[in-house]
């Protein structure tokens, strides 16, 4: 697992290319671009992030893409991917788009034909008329035999179906909406309120002062496209810096002052923010040019812009106007915002947002300074795991008024469902950051049904004014804008360039960014309603078809049992392989349940076992919803490396082997199985694994429980095999030595009669199981053939359009005579220039027949390696059973 801008680094891309991946899978799956430069020739620019996706889909066996915004404004992001996950689906992007047109049609029939009783007259001709046009129903029949053919049921189905396997996209989107997956239950009510700050005019002025001059040098540094990127960001941090709040910009021109003093030369101010506030750089730089790949910044040396002397002059300026304003208005008003909640709930749980850690730590002191009653905790990236962990349950653990002061690093991955009330102090440029904010709150989870959020505006500025708008168009706060998310970046850009605005110009600008915002959410909402396709939705969002193909559906082992399990474990032979007990903090400290924090540690000698794979004390859950609420500690499942570990053992030698004595209590059970056993002395459990390897690779194991003469008791394995009531139905005595009555020729019966039972109730599964191999084998190499296909094609046509550019190249050789002119000539520049021509004709003509025989040897190449696959598609689907036993035990049972 590692982040996107990671693994796209040129070396890492070569790297991970190498490996053979099972699946691949990418979040935020709309960030793999590419940009499309002539329809017409279909040339394209392709991100080093789709780079990264195209090389890993070469190497992998699956590739999975999650986004929750496919189209980019423009279909042919949605071409792009599709072309990483089955590049033959459609020969071009033209070809595609052809396609797209058509959808609307499709859906129309679908829908038209399910329901065409219930259409009227006009309704049902144009239906059958397309239907005609696109030969779904033979043109020579008249219409009303046509609409008789549709009203028969069974013919119906079939045009519906031949019509969905026009619709290609459905086979590669799978589209779940929130409004089909959460109930309204889950949907909580965002109660948003604004905390307008008035400035005094004092504070007014010195903000309009900075900003008019960071404005200035911003725009000295050049325009949008050609703008020295690490200038550009510092000052727009110092901009934002300065609404954040008073103490941060402060403490910024401190530390910029110092330098200046300290340095003849230039200065990297990079660095120096970098030093500064580490995850605010790390987040906001990398955020700059998500799209692009890693990008050299040159450092800040251009005197013209940045004259040392005369900047120390003006931020010392700055900075003793700043320093004489005794107050602070928009701490003030955080301050009087929060007694007036503790008025009203002395026991609510506050998160308070912000970009800089500077401006986090003023918080924390003022707060503390004005009520040391009010308990306040900070979260940042400055702190590791742990105390992040440890950060996190201090504040939810609380039972007073309780304060939370963030990063965005609060807004990344951390869930804050027991906090109903959340305040941004200060507010990101990027609508998606505050969306992330309120989501750590506004998630499955939320016990209550309204949020609170309020945001701090300061009255007066530029920024009040650009978030104003914004919140007008796109209801910011109030409602999700994940389907906005293509137009945000483009926001981002018009917003910083606003921000930097003279004042002279302003309010044009403003009215521009307006009318340009307003343009963008209409073409949003348009592909937004383009989106709105019947078929994807029908095949996407089918629960039937997900609980049938639910891999786990048929494991028996719930969270309770494995609590049970892994207890049982590690209390065997008075704690010898580790100690299991609950949390001091637990709720029921005296006893072991499920619903514990429970603490494990391994013995030494488990530790040795697992070759220090594993860690020396874990503290955790084995309880789903307490694992949610707390969700920096361990949760104990199936996967976890202990679990993992502990299951490992218990199959292996070093545990004693997979034969066991159970002393079964006959009384325990129900009275039909008591009637079914009552002269029985000893019953027989064996456990059957049974491979299968084909194409796919799937085991099955299956409990047998029989009686001396081979008769097997039917479902007395689902009873006593409960691990929860192991305690009900089995004795356990570990001082007395088992008696083990169990000849060689009988053990031989015994193993063979587990052998047929397991096969007669494997049966269906083998069934099953042969025939998803057969359909999984059959498209793989229906997919793998028109791969091939394509890859074929496509070289096919490079190397005729190599040969014509060649012919044309030939054509341009001028012939002997003219070469002899050439060399006659007495103007020697002008001879040079143009032997110097036919010297570069002769080179381009040497490449394009290198490049056409190279581009002949991959067609060889791509031929044989397709005959290998097929080769090895055959042997893979080459199926066989494999079964062994393993487990057995005599079961004693007793009265």
């Amino acid at each position: 697992m590692c982040s996107l801008q990671f693994a796209r680094n040129p070396k890492y891309i070569a790297l991970l290319s190498q490996i053979s991946w099972d699946i691949v899978i990418f979040d935020e799956a709309h960030h793999l671009r590419r940009y499309l430069l002539n329809k017409s020739t279909g040339n394209y620019r392709e991100t080093l992030n789709y780079k990264l996706a195209k090389n890993l889909a070469q190497t992998a066996e699956s590739l999975l893409l999650l986004t929750a915004t496919p189209l980019q404004l423009h279909s042919f992001e949605l071409f792009s991917l599709i072309e990483l996950i089955h590049p033959e689906a459609f020969e071009n992007f033209s070809d595609f788009e052809h396609f797209r047109k058509n959808m609307p049609f499709i859906n129309l029939l679908i829908n038209n034909v399910s329901q065409i009783e219930n259409l009227n007259k006009f309704e049902v001709k144009t239906t059958i008329k397309l239907l005609k046009d696109l030969e779904y129903v033979p043109k020579n029949k008249s219409f009303d035999a046509i609409l008789d053919l549709i009203k028969i049921d069974t013919k119906k189905k079939q045009i519906i179906k031949n019509l969905e396997k026009e619709h290609t996209l459905s086979k590669f989107l799978i589209r779940n909406r929130k409004k089909n997956v959460i109930s309204k239950d889950y949907i909580n009510e965002r109660i948003v309120k604004t905390i307008l700050v008035k400035p005094r005019q004092e504070e007014l002025d010195i903000y309009n002062e900075i900003r008019l001059y960071l404005a200035k040098i911003y725009n000295m540094a050049g325009d949008f496209k050609h703008r020295n990127i690490g200038l550009g960001f510092v000052i727009t941090t110092l901009q934002k810096l300065l609404t954040s709040s008073k103490h941060a910009f402060l403490k910024s021109l401190e530390r910029r002052l110092e330098q200046i003093q300290g340095t003849k030369n230039s200065i990297d101010y990079l660095e120096t923010l970098k030093g500064e506030d580490p995850e605010y750089f790390e987040s906001q730089l990398e955020e700059e040019n998500i799209e692009n790949g890693t990008i050299e910044y040159d450092k800040l040396s251009d005197k013209s812009i940045l004259d040392l002397e005369n900047q120390e002059k003006i931020l010392r300026d700055f900075y003793q106007k700043l320093s004489n304003i005794p107050y602070d208005s928009k701490s003030e008003k955080l301050l009087e915002l929060l007694n007036g909640i503790h008025e009203k709930n002395p026991n609510e749980k506050i998160i308070i947002f912000t970009q800089f850690v500077d401006t986090m730590s003023f918080l924390k002191r003022r707060i503390m300074k004005e009520n040391s009653e009010y308990f306040v905790e900070t979260f940042y990236g400055g702190k590791n795991k742990q105390e992040k962990a440890e950060a996190v349950e201090r504040f939810r653990e609380s039972s007073t008024f309780s304060i939370l002061i963030s990063t965005e690093v609060g807004g990344e991955g951390r869930n804050f469902q027991f906090c109903r009330t959340l305040i941004n102090y200060d507010l990101p440029w990027n609508p998606m950051k505050l969306e992330q904010r309120i989501g750590r709150l506004d998630r499955i989870g939320q016990k209550s049904e309204k949020i609170f959020i309020y945001n701090f505006f300061l009255e007066g500025t530029i920024e009040t004014d650009i978030i104003y708008a914004l919140n007008k168009r796109i209801n910011l706060f109030k409602e999700s804008i994940g389907k906005l998310e293509p137009i945000i970046g483009k926001i981002e850009k018009n917003f910083k360039e606003l921000i930097f605005t003279e004042d002279d110009d302003k309010q044009k600008k403003l009215r521009l960014f307006n009318r340009d915002l307003d343009t963008q959410i209409k073409k949003a909402n348009e592909m937004e309603m383009q989106l709105d396709d019947l078929l994807i939705d029908k095949k996407s969002f089918q629960m039937d078809t997900l609980i049938k193909y639910n891999s786990c559906q048929d494991v028996k082992l719930n969270h309770n049992e494995l609590f049970y399990l892994i207890q049982s474990f590690f209390s065997l032979d008075d704690g010898k392989y580790g100690r299991f007990k609950p949390t001091n903090n637990s709720v029921h400290r005296s006893v072991l349940s499920i619903e514990n924090m429970i603490n494990i540690a391994p013995s030494e000698n488990f530790l040795k076992y697992s070759n220090n794979l594993i860690q020396r004390e874990y503290k955790g859950t084995f309880d789903l919803e307490l694992a949610k609420i707390k969700e920096e500690e361990d949760f104990f499942a199936l996967g976890h490396p202990l679990i993992n570990e502990v299951l490992k053992y218990g199959k292996s030698d070093n545990f004693g082997g997979n034969f066991t004595v159970l002393s079964l209590k006959r009384e325990s059970l129900p009275t039909e199985y008591q009637e079914k056993i009552k002269n029985a002395e000893n019953l027989y459990l064996g456990i059957l694994r049974t491979k299968f390897q084909g194409f796919l690779i799937e085991e099955n194991l299956v409990p047998v429980i029989f009686d001396e003469n081979g008769t097997q008791i039917y479902q007395l394995e689902e009873i006593i095999l409960n691990i929860k009531n192991f305690e009900k139905h089995f004795h356990f005595n570990s001082e007395k030595e088992p008696d083990i009555s169990v000849s060689v020729p009988n053990l031989k019966f015994l193993t063979e009669r587990i052998e047929q039972l397991a096969k007669k109730m494997n049966k269906e599964w083998r069934k099953e199981i042969f025939r998803l191999n057969t359909k999984v084998y059959r498209f793989e190499r229906e997919k793998k053939k028109k791969i091939y296909n394509y890859k074929k094609e496509t070289l096919k046509r490079k190397i005729e359009t190599l040969r014509d550019k060649l012919m044309r190249k030939k054509t341009q050789r001028p012939s002997e005579r003219q070469i002899k002119n050439i060399n006659k000539l007495d103007d020697e520049k002008k001879k040079q220039e143009r032997l110097k021509r036919i010297k570069e004709l002769e080179e381009d003509i040497t490449f394009l027949r290198k490049d056409i025989d190279l581009t002949k040897r991959k067609l060889d190449d791509l031929e044989f390696f397709f005959e290998d696959q097929k080769q090895d598609m055959k042997k893979r689907n080459a199926h066989t059973y494999f079964s062994d036993l393993i487990g057995f035990a005599l079961i004693k049972v007793i009265d």
